[in-house]
């Protein structure tokens, strides 16, 4: 289960907003194009968080996986709260790149929920899996917990924070 998100300041960094999106948001929205340009949608969970990118993995035998390979570049969106005055949402857009096979070993070992998703075929799962790394560009988070709302901007340059 993911933590609370806390109280938001100015003083939230963008390793704070990207641990942020690990630590308290479950799953998030893919928006990526197909080979034809149109938009399309995902769910997918957000697991790690390393060296400034985002990692989260899904299966080479989807769509997801070829749209993400022909097209990178994603924008990513989530919303936590029952209602809308005490939610917390964000955006980040960036550049996905499947990454080396270890991490698959990192999501399942820091989320053992993987495990009993992956049920009886546990080892076929595993095996279909591809790792992907976020490297962000541009993101934002609201709050609508607090009065006067909080909104902050973040900037990022190849995975290194400005």
């Amino acid at each position: 289960m993911r933590q609370a998100v806390p109280t938001l300041t100015n003083q939230l960094t963008n390793d704070d907003f990207l641990q942020l999106i690990v630590t308290a948001f479950q799953s998030v929205v893919f928006g990526t194009v197909d080979q034809e340009g149109n938009p399309q949608t995902n769910v997918a969970d957000i697991e790690l968080c390393e060296k400034g990118q985002l990692i989260f993995a899904t299966t080479f035998e989807k769509p997801f996986y070829q749209r993400l390979k022909g097209h990178p570049q994603i924008s990513i969106t989530a919303l936590r709260g029952s209602e809308t005055m005490n939610s917390v949402g964000f955006t980040l857009t960036g550049i996905a790149n499947e990454v080396d096979q270890q991490y698959i070993d990192q999501i399942f070992a820091s989320h053992p929920e993987m495990e009993q998703i992956s049920g009886e075929n546990y080892s076929e799962r595993r095996s279909i899996l591809r790792p992907f790394a976020i490297t962000p560009l541009v993101g934002s988070i609201y709050d609508l917990r607090q009065s006067p709302i909080f909104q902050k901007s973040f900037r990022f340059r190849g995975g290194q924070n400005v």
